[in-house]
C-alpha cells in the first residue's frame, strides 16, 4: 500500500523540552514524557500552555485509562496518579525495557516494541501477553481512536521517512499509511477528541498534530 502524505496541522514547542518519548490524552490535556529526565508534562492542545509538570518515572510510552496514567520507565510499566505523580501500581512480571509506546483500550495495554518491530497486547493485572502483532518497521508510539489501532514507525535507519499507520488489531495488516516529512522523527502517538494524531519528536522536543484522514477505501 502506497503511503499518503501526512497533513501536519499544528506544532507546539515547550521551554526546556528537548525530546518527547511518549504521548497521551486525558480528554482535555495532552500528556507527554520528557525524555530521560523523568518529567511528565501536560499541556493544553490549542495553546500549548503547560498545565502540570510531575516528577514521575516516565521515559517512553504513556497511556491514560480514564483515571490513571500508565508510564514506561526503568524497565517497568507503572500506574501513576495524575494529580500527585505517585506510583499506585505496576504491571507485574513484564520487562518494559524495550517498550517504545503505550496505549490503553478495553481494559488492556498495547505496547510498541521498537527494535523487535512488534505491538503487544498486555493484561495489566497479570503482565501476560495476550496478542502479538508484527510490523516490518521500527515501532514507536501506539494509540486507539474510533475503534482503530494506529502506530508510529521511525524509519530513519532504514532510509525511509517516519510514518503513521492504521493496522488491523487482530492481524497487524497495514490498512493506511501516512508519511511524515523526511526530517521529522516520531516517538509517541496519541489521538485526541478532535480528529488529530499528536506525535512527539525525540530529536527536537516538538509536539505535532497530524490530521486523521478518512479511512482508505
Amino acid at each position: 500500500m502506497k503511503a499518503r502524505q501526512a497533513e501536519i496541522i499544528a506544532e507546539r514547542t515547550f521551554e526546556g523540552v528537548e525530546s518527547i518519548h511518549g504521548v497521551t490524552f486525558d480528554g482535555q490535556a495532552v500528556w507527554f514524557a520528557h525524555g530521560d529526565r523523568g518529567d511528565l508534562l501536560s499541556a493544553e492542545p490549542e495553546s500549548g500552555r503547560v498545565l502540570r509538570r510531575l516528577k514521575a518515572p516516565a521515559s517512553a510510552g504513556v497511556a491514560f485509562d480514564g483515571h490513571h496514567l500508565w508510564v514506561v520507565g526503568g524497565g517497568r510499566i507503572r500506574k501513576i496518579d495524575p494529580t500527585s505523580g505517585a506510583a499506585v501500581g505496576e504491571v507485574p512480571g513484564f520487562d518494559a525495557t524495550p517498550v517504545s509506546g503505550l496505549a490503553w483500550a478495553d481494559g488492556a495495554l498495547y505496547a510498541g516494541i521498537y527494535r523487535e518491530r512488534k505491538i503487544l497486547k498486555i493484561d495489566p493485572e497479570r503482565g501476560a501477553v495476550l496478542r502479538t502483532l508484527v510490523s516490518d518497521r521500527l515501532v514507536t508510539g501506539v494509540t486507539w481512536t474510533d475503534g482503530d489501532l494506529w502506530h508510529g514507525v521511525m524509519c530513519e535507519e532504514e532510509g525511509a521517512p517516519s510514518e503513521l499507520r492504521r493496522v488491523d488489531s487482530q492481524s497487524g495488516e497495514v490498512l493506511d499509511r501516512l508519511a511524515l516529512p523526511e526530517s521529522v522523527r516520531l516517538s509517541g502517538v496519541e489521538a485526541d477528541a478532535s480528529g488529530r494524531l499528536w506525535c512527539g519528536d525525540p530529536a527536537t522536543g516538538r509536539l505535532r498534530a497530524v490530521k486523521k484522514p478518512r479511512k482508505a477505501v
